[in-house]
């Protein structure tokens, strides 16, 4: 608050400190809800719960595949292609994802994106590291709650050990 002799208007130096907090705190808090959707993504593909992961996407998002997964390639547009693909790999799969480091770039109070490097190990090949790769992310805040505009996984295979 302005005392009696600073002009009405103008922050004190304890306000814009304040102000500045605020600003970094509500930084951190993006971040940190951005780490917990990737987060969020690994336990609801590890336990398949295709409603939970569909949820974490935005309501134009895009989910691009590689080709080397072991399902078709390419993006998917929309909650149901996403669900769809979703409904068809995970149980094949037994996902078991590994998740690595996270760069995240914020790009405004609304839109950031990001890297996510993970391994993958399946449960249908006795949990043995299957992949090694990273989703390029674009995430986007719908009414307060930060989703996934865009995910494009790109994944190196790792050859079985011979003779297993």
């Amino acid at each position: 608050m302005a005392s009696a002799d600073e002009p009405r208007g103008q922050q004190t130096p304890l306000e814009a400190q304040v102000v500045a907090l605020r600003a970094q705190l509500d930084t951190l808090l993006d971040r940190e809800a951005i780490r917990q959707l990737a987060v969020s993504y690994a336990h609801f593909a590890r336990t398949r719960n295709i409603d939970a992961l569909v949820a974490l996407y935005s309501s134009d998002a895009v989910f691009d595949v590689a080709e080397n997964m072991g399902t078709a390639p390419g993006p998917r547009s929309g909650p149901e292609a996403i669900r769809e693909t979703l409904r068809v790999d995970l149980p094949r799969a037994d996902p078991w994802p590994f998740l690595h480091q996270h760069f995240i770039e914020m790009l405004g109070p609304d839109r950031a994106r990001g890297v996510l490097y993970f391994e993958l190990r399946l449960g249908v090949e006795q949990l043995r590291v299957t992949h090694i790769g990273a989703y390029m992310d674009e995430y986007v805040k719908e009414q307060g709650v930060w989703k996934f505009q865009s995910r494009k996984l790109a994944a190196t295979p790792l050859p079985a050990a011979a003779g297993g």
